[in-house]
């Protein structure tokens, strides 16, 4: 495999065809933000509050007030908030599931016919959405019993270590103090091995999703089929993934230290006007408005990567399926020798 081509390919899709840039952002709404954006933090220490008395405003007082009134309000409030939350949660997750479709699926578009368009691949998302879904349940199950198990191996242990150290006994201590041995292996290597599946599971689904667009399989066929390519390929596939982490992390590096440097003055400024009487509320407007470019520029780069990574993972399966011409292309037939 051609790591250079792959690449470079990939960052000349992502440069030239800006629905990918969209269909990233989309992509990455349930997935946190990337190492490269995390990469962003803002320096300094905690802004004082605009009123230097400590006392709270007003309306935050009077909000306190009637909570403490009537604590049914504020359970109800919380309930409904809790709720909210959830159901934008899943609205942003079913989002990010079409949208990675769409972006594999507007990346083959591009690489067959050179264009693509955001109608064009969101109907691909759409169309795939239901695989995609059964997908991600599919390998998500496994990993909730893990923390599962992993939680209630845990709270044995530390109840366990809670009833060795209360005890007076020293034989129950003794024997307790051997279970807690036996529950802290047991929670190593349960840990292992959820470690161990978080690299599977997530070498399935990358694999998986592709084999559901590109090749309209079906969950169980997706998954048979990632399964396979990964194997195949395994040597090229930890090669790409490593090279993707080094640039993701030279990338995080570099953002971090321009974003430092250009609001560093802000942020100095912030805190002196701050410090200062009277200055409060611009120092907090100030670093609030900071805090917004910076998240919105962490933002941008973890749409610009997570678009980058999946073309070069869709690249990349095509190549090994021999689906882009590159790994299927075969030796030129030898002309006929001349005949007398």
């Amino acid at each position: 495999m051609d790591f250079g081509t792959t690449i470079s390919r990939a960052f000349n899709i992502v440069l030239q065809h800006r629905v990918l840039w969209i269909l990233g952002f989309l992509a990455s709404l349930t997935s946190g933000v990337s190492s490269t954006g995390n990469s962003l933090n803002v320096p300094g220490g905690t802004f004082t509050p605009a009123n230097p008395s400590g006392e709270l405003p007003p309306e935050i007082q009077r909000l306190i007030e009637q909570l403490t009134a009537d604590p049914g309000v504020g359970i109800g409030a919380l309930a409904g908030l809790l709720c909210a939350v959830l159901l934008l949660g899943l609205v942003l997750w079913i989002i990010s599931i079409i949208a990675q479709g769409a972006l594999i699926g507007g990346v083959r578009q591009i690489e067959e016919a050179s264009s693509t368009s955001f109608g064009q691949a969101w109907s691909v998302g759409v169309n795939r959405f239901w695989p995609l879904l059964g997908l991600s349940l599919i390998l998500l199950l496994p990993g909730l019993a893990l923390v599962g198990l992993f939680v209630l191996l845990f709270g044995s242990t530390l109840i366990l270590l809670i009833a060795a150290a209360t005890s007076g006994d020293e034989s129950a201590a003794a024997t307790a103090t051997g279970n807690v041995i036996a529950l802290v292996c047991g929670v190593g290597i349960l840990g292992c091995i959820g470690l161990l599946y978080t690299i599977i599971a997530s070498a399935l689904q990358t694999f998986g999703e592709r084999a559901i667009v590109l090749e309209n399989k079906g969950v169980v066929d997706g998954i048979g089929r990632g399964w396979e390519v990964l194997r195949s390929n395994l040597g090229n596939i930890i090669l790409l993934a490593l090279l993707l982490f080094v640039i993701n992390l030279i990338v995080g590096f570099v953002i971090s230290i321009v974003s430092g440097l250009l609001f560093a003055p802000t942020l100095i400024a912030a805190l002196v006007g701050a410090g200062s009487k009277g200055g409060g509320g611009s120092a907090l407007a100030l670093s609030i408005i900071t805090l917004l470019l910076v998240t919105i520029i962490g933002a941008i780069i973890a749409a610009l990567f997570a678009a980058f990574s999946s073309t070069v993972w869709t690249l990349a399966y095509r190549q090994f399926t021999g689906a882009s011409g590159v790994a299927a292309a075969e030796p030129a037939s030898p002309a006929p020798l001349p005949t007398a």
